[in-house]
């Protein structure tokens, strides 16, 4: 049997339509999340242009208590006033995340969990911060999932 998975060929001689179903819907959990390890490897890096590619050009980012962020543009400045001053004081970030739930139809879905921010400076010193967000992300004709939407605001610590 063998099926088409867009720009992979999966080809399987003697497989249950269950194990199939199985191994299509990991194939897929594994192409979806590719973007969360994109977004936090640039994030390490202190990289605001490598952060953006992971936004669609027209996406819209609501901080909290500040005005919506309209494209890639808006959004990559208010990366790069953080990472600069970051790279300033040479202080290191990572960024983790943690899928509470997603719902997906087609080529959109939306993402709910937290993240957690762990900076570190020069004397070694580790400083965590958590949040909440919810992404859209949408595919495009590239196949690539792309934030269209991002929403995020304080968590506490657990």
């Amino acid at each position: 049997m063998e099926r088409s998975l867009g720009d992979r060929e999966c080809v399987v001689g003697i497989a249950s339509e269950a194990t199939m179903s199985t191994l299509l819907l990991l194939l897929a959990l594994v192409q979806v999340d590719e973007p969360y390890q994109r977004f936090a490897a640039a994030y390490a890096t202190l990289d605001a242009d490598r952060v953006v590619e992971v936004y669609t050009e027209d996406a819209l980012m609501l901080p909290p208590g500040g005005e919506i962020l309209r494209g890639r543009a808006a959004i990559r400045d208010r990366y790069a006033r953080g990472f600069d001053a970051d790279r300033e004081r040479g202080h290191t970030r990572r960024i983790t995340f943690e899928l509470v739930d997603r719902i997906v139809s087609g080529d959109v879905r939306s993402d709910y969990g937290y993240y957690t921010i762990i900076g570190r400076s020069p004397d070694g010193h580790e400083n965590r911060s958590r949040g909440k967000f919810a992404k859209v992300w949408v595919r495009g004709r590239d196949g690539v999932w792309r934030i269209r939407s991002d929403s995020y605001s304080a968590a506490p610590n657990p």
